[in-house]
């Protein structure tokens, strides 16, 4: 993901959380699973936490 791709993830999660699919269509050439997949290896400490 190059730095606008990021920041546009990370605008639209903040809009309308964690909907993959209709962020992945703002981002031509990605897929609602990438995006998912990015989101969780960048937010892996959050994720852990939640869990214990």
């Amino acid at each position: 993901m190059n730095e606008q791709e990021e920041d546009l993830i990370r605008r639209m999660y903040g809009l309308v959380g964690d909907r993959w699919d209709l962020i992945a269509g703002r981002i031509p050439g990605r897929k609602a699973e990438e995006i998912e997949r990015f989101w969780i290896m960048r937010h892996e400490y959050v994720f852990s936490v939640r869990r214990n």
